[in-house]
């Protein structure tokens, strides 16, 4: 019986990854052994201009294939590349790979291929006309065995989710992550929470007292959106609940299903996606190019989980229903004189629901 213990523990320990936790990417590398990679463990901030202008590195990691940079920015000119200087004063510009921008803000990614030495103090010379230093150091990324080893983790509706918790500008920083899965990716946490269902769905943080605390986030390119921050008691004794009431996610998968292109009553034709069920109940000719396609998704504010949102290829607009936000129809282009439509029936998102909570005290927040 020992030696069969023995092969067992063998075995689990093969199979087994790695997991290093990329702070301010949403990002956890799982490997088959552990890699010796370098992270920023806390956000820089730095002033640009004298409008409030700044520049946040929210991450940065450097492996032995890449080196990797994340920045917001506000009130300052988006920059295109960046230029790393080492300890050695060995110098190379790593240019922006992908960027959004709105108004006076702007994210950016900076990717660079292959090898880097990024070990001891390194310097980061950004901006595009005064060129502004910016001493860092990288610290060796540690590397763990589970997602519960990372930080608190709860389980609901066969969801496994993970808090990492550490300390930034005497604020708590929460860091939200989920084993990866194959079936669905996870499009909100509940920090936005889906359209139209009422606030208290939404995630929210109370401390001891009970009272409601702020939570504020810093703009990046990942989704979902996974890194939050809300402001941190004096007391040592001080604890906090962190609730996620539900989730949503988005499923890949794609249904064709033929309509008539008249106006039809009572057509009640069902069929599955994801392996939820849609019953279209009807369509509607409000034109001679355009269908309405009315839907039930047969939506349970009870059950574990609903299907709320589908989209068409053929479709441009949805009407959504109040409260809980699911589709009531699809509007659809058709040609003139069509008898039937093809609907491809795609991107269904669902609200998984839990809740996860998250009890934390004062000392996890203590780095």
């Amino acid at each position: 019986m020992s030696t069969v213990l023995l092969n067992h523990t063998k075995v689990w320990a093969a199979i087994q990854n790695a997991l290093q936790f990329i702070p301010g990417t949403g990002m956890v590398k799982e490997e088959k052994s552990p890699e010796e990679r370098y992270i920023l463990s806390k956000p820089i901030t730095v002033k640009v201009g004298g409008e409030g202008g700044s520049i946040v590195i929210t991450g940065m990691m450097s492996d032995h294939e890449m080196t990797y940079i994340t920045m917001t920015g506000q009130n300052t000119a988006r920059l295109k590349d960046v230029t790393l200087i080492n300890a050695q004063g060995e110098t190379v510009t790593i240019d922006a790979t992908m960027a959004s921008w709105g108004g006076t803000n702007w994210t950016s990614d900076f990717w660079h291929k292959g090898e880097l030495d990024v070990q001891g103090d390194i310097r980061l010379m950004i901006g595009e006309e005064a060129r502004i230093e910016v001493p860092i150091h990288l610290t060796k990324a540690e590397s763990f065995d589970s997602y519960s080893e990372l930080g608190p983790t709860s389980t609901a509706n066969g969801l496994s989710i993970t808090a990492i918790t550490d300390k930034v500008d005497e604020k708590a920083r929460v860091s939200i992550i989920t084993p990866p899965r194959q079936d669905f990716r996870i499009i909100d946490y509940g920090i936005h929470g889906v359209y139209m269902h009422e606030e208290s769905l939404k995630l929210h943080v109370v401390n001891k007292a009970g009272k409601k605390l702020e939570i504020t986030t810093v703009q990046g390119l990942s989704s979902p959106q996974s890194e939050l921050y809300f402001p941190l008691g004096r007391t040592p004794d001080e604890t906090y609940t962190l609730t996620i009431p539900e989730i949503n996610v988005e499923y890949q998968d794609e249904v064709k299903v033929k309509v008539p292109a008249e106006t039809t009553d009572s057509l009640n034709q069902t069929f599955e996606i994801a392996g939820y069920p849609v019953t279209i109940t009807h369509v509607e000719k409000t034109s001679p190019t355009t269908l309405r396609v009315y839907t039930d998704l047969h939506y349970d504010e009870k059950a574990p989980s609903s299907l709320y949102m589908i989209g068409a290829e053929e479709s441009g607009m949805a009407k959504l229903k109040e409260k809980t936000g699911e589709v009531v129809y699809l509007e659809c282009t058709i040609k003139p004189g069509s008898k039937h439509l093809t609907l491809h029936i795609n991107r269904p998102d669902v609200v998984f629901r839990g809740p996860w909570v998250f009890h934390l005290r004062q000392s996890d927040f203590s780095g």
